[in-house]
């Protein structure tokens, strides 16, 4: 087997060396720990400062291997160390100097993207999730689907379910919006319709997200739920035995601005003496995810149907079963 060093690289005020692939490489214009193969008789340490001379002209000092990873059919031996010195680009791109925060918003290398989101999310670690609570902790959009096509068609309207999925995946008043305009309706008249059928969608058919019963159970920390909901969705979470792993809520009746404003995420933070560093906050749409970082938290798109690709969020996934592992990996200290 193919083995490489990587090297983790600090300066003096902790900020690590992470270096951009050049054009016509593997893995081009993405992101990694800069190093190399490991030549017969070398050892990973002696490979890894050869290699930062040859690609960089950086000395380093104090090597130690930290950890293994194995991918794309290669071992890598994740290499920590210290400079002073300031890299010269001769096979690279770019390079930076970033916290190991920041290296979330860098695209890196699939060898040594698991590494640097074990660094990233363990600076500090993650203790507090912010939830939202249509779509994400709930499956209600099918009962939602339902309820708007029964609204439309109540008002001379024929819609898709696809169509009105989407429309909803913006929100709720977008939808109205959009058919009102189209159809020379009344959009608040049309409210208290779509209510009273998905009071009755929503009994028969909302469920929790597949996966979400299990993250709640296994992420380590404490979850509050913001949501554009009404009370109504704590009866469902009580229904479904959910409740219990919430500390708090926050709903429609508290009168916040809607997302993506951060004021109902900020109230939490305050009222619990929260650590911003230590939060995120998990929706299935762009308002949430904004949210989470007009609040100044991590957010963490879940998003099933790949709706939103170019959402700048800090973290993605289309499964909820992803998420303990996804959120909070093994701490990698370097």
């Amino acid at each position: 087997m193919i083995e490489v060093s990587a090297g983790i690289i600090r300066r003096q005020d902790g900020r690590v060396l992470i270096c951009q692939r050049g054009e016509g490489r593997n893995n081009a214009h993405l992101w990694e720990f800069p190093g190399g193969k490991i030549e017969a008789g070398e050892s990973p340490c002696d490979c890894l400062r050869r290699e930062l001379l040859e690609e960089l002209a950086l000395p380093v000092a104090n090597l130690r291997e930290i950890c293994q990873r194995e991918a794309q059919g290669i071992l890598f031996h994740f290499i920590g160390g210290t400079t002073d010195a300031e890299p010269q680009l001769t096979e690279h791109e770019a390079f930076a100097f970033v916290t190991d925060r920041e290296m979330l918003g860098y695209a890196f290398c699939p060898a040594d993207a698991d590494v640097a989101r074990g660094m990233a999310l363990n600076a500090p670690a993650l203790r507090h999730f912010f939830w939202d609570f249509d779509g994400t902790v709930m499956d209600t959009y099918p009962a939602m689907t339902e309820a708007f096509v029964r609204m439309a068609r109540r008002c001379g309207v024929e819609i898709t379910h696809q169509r009105a999925l989407s429309l909803l995946k913006v929100n709720l008043t977008h939808a109205l919006k959009v058919i009102a305009e189209e159809n020379e309706l009344n959009a608040s008249a049309m409210v208290p319709i779509f209510r009273e059928e998905e009071k009755v969608t929503l009994a028969q058919m909302a469920q929790p997200v597949a996966g979400i019963p299990e993250a709640l159970r296994d992420l380590p920390g404490r979850h509050y739920l913001v949501t554009h909901r009404d009370r109504a969705a704590l009866d469902f979470l009580e229904t479904m035995g959910l409740k219990e792993y919430f500390t708090d809520y926050v709903v429609e009746n508290d009168g916040f601005p809607r997302k993506p404003a951060p004021d109902s995420l900020l109230h939490l933070v305050r009222k619990h003496g929260l650590d911003l560093a230590e939060c995120v906050m998990i929706g299935d749409r762009p308002l949430d995810t904004a949210a989470g970082r007009n609040a100044g938290m991590l957010s963490c798109l879940l998003d099933e149907e790949g709706r939103f690709p170019d959402d700048p969020c800090e973290l993605r996934t289309s499964s909820a079963h992803e998420l303990p592992a996804l959120l909070c990996p093994a701490s990698i200290r370097i």
